[in-house]
């Protein structure tokens, strides 16, 4: 590691140094990066940054995860930035390094998540779900464990799907993806199917699998990544292989 033209060296020496006092101690420091895949703006972007972190009190946590505390402010907007936006590094190399899920993989259903959204609503048994879709931390695979239920909650309704070809496909498990990387693994619990009259979608309560030979196949450490869709597709469901 060297110092850049940008940066001097006496800088650049402290940074090492407390690099080197962090590991010490113990420690790994966890590298967070705010924005991928730009140009030359990437300068205005770290100064902005810089700027603002120098502005504030940052309070230590255990539980500080990119965008985990988005809404204690009262502007939510962000720029759209397209799957370019905060993550920590491990978590961006891990998506980009995410294998191919395997055609040979036994019939399952994969259900596309988007971000998260506020929506109180009633979910199959009766229960009650606040919201759904997939949160930012989330991404965080070594803590999935702690998430796995309300990931759950986000994929087992309401679908346009027909049961009966769930069926007929000998299909057991829903997978949840988002940004084209499966996320989670779900067993759907035989005969917990219900369909809503209202908006013609079926949902289902699903357990989640955590490890085993299937889930190796499907999530594995990191997560597999699916065949990309088509241009203009924008269908949630989908079952694999995608030639069923």
């Amino acid at each position: 590691m060297s110092a850049t033209d940008d940066e001097p060296p006496v800088e650049h020496s402290r940074k090492i140094a407390t690099i080197k006092e962090i590991r010490q101690a113990g420690f790994e420091p966890e590298i967070w990066i705010l924005r991928h895949g730009m140009g030359p703006e990437y300068t205005q972007v770290e100064a902005a940054t810089i700027d603002l972190l120098s502005s504030v009190l940052i309070q230590p946590s255990r539980h500080v995860r990119p965008l985990s505390h988005l809404g204690l402010l009262t502007n939510e907007r962000r720029e759209a930035s397209r799957g370019h936006g905060i993550e920590t590094l491990a978590n961006i190399v891990a998506e980009f390094g995410a294998p191919q899920l395997g055609p040979a993989v036994p019939p399952v259903l994969l259900i596309t998540l988007k971000p998260w959204v506020d929506h109180l609503e009633v979910s199959p048994g009766g229960t009650m779900r606040r919201d759904y879709g997939f949160r930012t931390e989330w991404l965080n695979f070594a803590d999935r464990a702690s998430y796995a239920e309300e990931l759950g909650d986000s994929v087992r309704c309401w679908w346009k799907l027909r049961q009966s070809k769930v069926e007929e496909l000998s299909i057991e498990h829903v997978v949840a993806v988002h940004r084209g990387v499966t996320r989670g693994l779900f067993r759907i619990i035989p005969d917990s199917w219900e369909y809503d009259a209202i908006s013609g979608r079926r949902g289902f309560r699903v357990d989640p699998v955590l490890d085993g030979a299937l889930f190796d196949e499907v999530v594995g450490e990191y997560g597999h990544r699916t065949v990309a869709k088509k241009r203009g597709d924008m269908s949630t469901v989908n079952y694999w292989p995608r030639s069923m």
